[in-house]
């Protein structure tokens, strides 16, 4: 079962849906020109300890796409393309899917499942005013919880994880936790660091 569906399952059942989904969206997040290259894209990512960016029109500065490190590792490392030489705009998938910032928790987690995302920026007419993602919800989930799961005795944040796998992009090898995958890919395909933000061979 994917993280998405888990943690629509359980929070189906757990939490106030009718939550604003603004009210959990994360205000501190990164955004990018779109003429970006992935080196530096990395580097800025590495230096906020951020997982994703909302990438921005050249022109207009609107968010057109969002870059995970998923997409760097699957759309240039796999695909050997040269991160100094890859911008962001090569990687974004349009158009970007938004939610308003008066909608509910449960409609952004059904929006996260029909369309297979795990995060959506949350906007005030054209402006994005922050962006919810499956761990927010998980996070929160885990604080009301208590971080202790009433049926299992279990922690929250170990059910909505627990079928989570991590897949080689190279050689389909399956790892539980990304750092492992990291390394794996580092020692095996790729050469140390590039995860971790370390593009200097490029």
């Amino acid at each position: 079962m994917s993280l998405i569906l888990s943690a629509y399952l359980i929070l189906m059942t757990t939490m106030n849906l009718s939550q604003k989904v603004s009210d959990l969206a994360e205000k501190d997040f990164t955004a990018l020109d779109e003429n970006l290259t992935i080196d530096k894209a990395a580097q800025i990512m590495q230096n906020k300890g951020s997982t994703s960016v909302l990438v921005t029109d050249n022109r207009s500065g609107k968010p057109v796409g969002i870059i995970t490190e998923k997409d760097i590792l699957y759309r240039v490392v796999a695909e050997n393309r040269a991160p100094s030489k890859t911008r962001l705009k090569k990687l974004i998938s349009s158009p970007l899917i938004t939610i308003d910032e008066r909608s509910s928790l449960k409609d952004a987690i059904s929006l996260m499942t029909s369309k297979g995302i795990r995060r959506l920026p949350v906007v005030r007419g054209d402006t994005v005013v922050g962006i919810v993602n499956v761990m927010s919800v998980i996070g929160h989930l885990y604080e009301e919880k208590g971080g202790v799961d009433s049926e299992t005795g279990g922690s929250a944040m170990n059910i909505l994880v627990k079928d989570t796998i991590f897949t080689c992009p190279y050689c389909q090898s399956i790892f539980k936790e990304k750092g492992e995958m990291s390394k794996h890919i580092d020692r095996i395909h790729v050469g140390s660091g590039l995860l971790e933000g370390d593009v200097r061979r490029w």
